[in-house]
């Protein structure tokens, strides 16, 4: 995110989105609880017999089954627009604030091409009028202003970036229906991304080569993760299914006799039953869907 983009930005629209998936939210989780109450409590109550004991009753249960994935769903993205919101705002008066006492030293911050910017004096004593007082600086102010600066629109394009990116793996999770991933905030789908991309990059570059003390911290990572579907999509859109197949390859030979082998050998079979990933490219969810509801 460029200066200018973030100092003038219009968050309106933004904060009318956060409303509308709240709005949409709530009314979600009202036709959730008719869905399951009403619809599916029927549906487990009936007499059902022939091909409705088997065809129709499961279709409504698993319509039911949808009002709750579409509710966690509008929830999550509700949520992310809403933490994301308030970031941008926050990194907008922060900017805001850092360019004003700038000026209070005789210093500007000007944008400069390619999306950078530059942080120069703002009155030359030269070409001041007559009788004024230019307030003056240092060099280590104008380093100080322009490290400020950059650390604010690296959080601010950091935020924008990750929320876009939770925001298309979220909505994309499910070729058909809603997505059961539930998430609280921004913050928390990032984090998962983030570490999904560590732990591929892990997996691809070190293989059985990881040390022991890596092994143990991607087991910690994977129950940490085990319910998470950003991660598993993330992890597994990573490292893709060559790199996911070279991996088990590499870990399952026994001519390395690496370290790995030797150290964690009892913890291999655990860990091949629990490294499970349902990327949408090869698998379709079969767990029952979470319900979250939504943090104002």
């Amino acid at each position: 995110m460029d200066l200018d983009a973030l100092r003038f930005a219009d968050f309106s629209k933004l904060s009318t989105a956060v409303a509308d998936w709240t709005a949409m939210a709530t009314k979600l989780w009202e036709l959730e609880s008719d869905a399951r109450g009403d619809l599916g409590g029927k549906a487990a109550k009936a007499d059902w017999a022939g091909v409705n004991a088997t065809v129709t009753r499961e279709f409504i249960g698993k319509t039911a089954k949808e009002f709750a994935d579409a509710a966690t769903e509008a929830t999550s993205i509700g949520n992310i627009l809403r933490d994301t919101h308030g970031e941008l705002v926050d990194y907008k008066a922060r900017l805001n604030e850092a360019i004003r006492r700038g000026l209070e030293k005789n210093l500007t911050v000007v944008p400069a091409g390619n999306g950078g910017f530059t942080v120069t004096m703002n009155i030359h004593p030269d070409r001041a009028a007559k009788g004024t007082t230019v307030p003056e600086h240092t060099e280590a102010d104008a380093t100080a202003l322009r490290d400020e600066v950059q650390r604010i629109l690296q959080g601010a394009t950091e935020s924008d970036t990750t929320a876009a990116q939770a925001l298309t793996m979220l909505v994309s999770q499910t070729p058909y229906g809603f997505s059961d991933a539930a998430y609280y905030d921004r913050d928390r789908a990032a984090d998962a991304m983030k570490d999904a991309d560590r732990i591929a990059k892990l997996l691809k570059t070190k293989g059985d080569d990881m040390s022991p003390e890596e092994f143990d911290k991607l087991n910690a990572d994977l129950a940490k993760y085990k319910d998470d579907r950003l991660f598993q999509e993330q992890l597994a859109t990573t490292i893709g299914p060559r790199g996911l197949l070279d991996f088990w390859a590499d870990l399952a030979d026994p001519s390395d006799g690496g370290t790995l082998q030797r150290s964690r050998h009892d913890q291999l079979g655990d860990f091949h039953r629990c490294f499970r990933l349902e990327p949408s490219w090869s698998s379709r969810r079969t767990q029952p869907g979470r319900t979250l509801r939504g943090a104002n």
